[in-house]
């Protein structure tokens, strides 16, 4: 395991080092929606640039050499499958709009699975310059160090991060934000899934909710919060898989009852996100 490890930190690392050097500059050629500060936004998932294809390249050209017989799933290049048990599970950069708009909280997610159980799990954030390694049943670490979820126990001091995901709309986040708002300390938006993952993981916030996500988004964050300690679920508090969509990470100590405030909130829906490029 520790060979994945150390495969996945060299690919995340390239990717980083890229991302880094073509942030704050104004060349990128973005697909899709156009995202501007000054212009109409639009959510993130629709958002993508030369910058996201150019580390997807970069993470799978490392991945392909060290481990050639393993499947791909990546945000921007979709299912490679060659019929493997291990399938590694890459979002090159997420929180590219944050990345766009100059915004620093952004990263390289990579995660690899085993039956489509995760197993590995790499996060780097090159502008903050902090990357997370997570092993199955051996722990989290943030540069290096072991770190654990927080201690925070009681509702109304507790500080959740949440996006709306892949919602095509904002109604459902804005309920779940409202309803959260009422009960917690504060509700916060950073604008990159596995950035807030890691947070949780690292004991800064004590939750981080989100909508119809995909798997690339989440997946190395959510085995960082669970070998720090934590707790993953969906909204119905049932154990988070790769397909599942609507989850709750926390410390594990106010997860019940931040559910009870989502299942009051009506945001609750039992959901399954078919992926076009679907896990093997």
């Amino acid at each position: 395991m520790q060979y994945f490890a150390d495969t996945a930190v060299k690919a995340a690392t390239l990717a980083g080092q890229a991302l880094a050097n073509n942030f704050r500059k104004h060349h990128a050629s973005v697909y899709g929606a156009e995202i501007l500060s000054v212009g109409s936004r639009t959510l993130s998932k629709e958002v993508t640039s030369s910058n996201d294809h150019e580390a997807d390249k970069l993470i799978i050209e490392v991945l392909s050499e060290h481990c050639p017989s393993h499947n791909l799933l990546t945000e921007e290049t979709g299912l490679v499958d060659n019929g493997s048990p291990y399938t590694w599970i890459i979002d090159p950069l997420d929180g590219s709009s944050n990345f766009l708009n100059h915004n620093p909280f952004f990263a390289v997610s990579i995660c690899l699975a085993y039956n489509n159980e995760p197993i590995t799990g790499v996060i780097l954030a090159p502008f903050l310059e902090e990357m997370v390694v997570a092993r199955k049943g051996q722990g989290c670490t943030l540069n290096g160090r072991r770190v654990t979820v927080s201690a925070t126990s009681e509702l109304p001091k507790t500080y959740v991060v949440g996006c709306p995901g892949g919602e095509k709309n904002n109604i459902r986040f804005s309920k779940m934000e409202y309803a959260l708002h009422q009960q917690i300390k504060d509700f916060r938006k950073i604008g990159s899934a596995a950035v807030e993952c890691y947070m949780v993981a690292a004991g800064r916030v004590d939750g981080f909710t989100t909508l119809n996500i995909s798997s690339w988004d989440v997946a190395a964050g959510v085995l960082a919060a669970q070998e720090a300690g934590g707790k993953v679920s969906d909204f119905n508090g049932n154990p988070w898989t790769l397909d599942q969509t609507d989850l709750l990470v926390s410390n594990g100590l106010v997860h019940d009852e931040i559910l009870s405030e989502l299942k009051g909130a009506g945001v609750v829906k039992p959901q399954r996100f078919v992926a076009e490029h679907e896990m093997v």
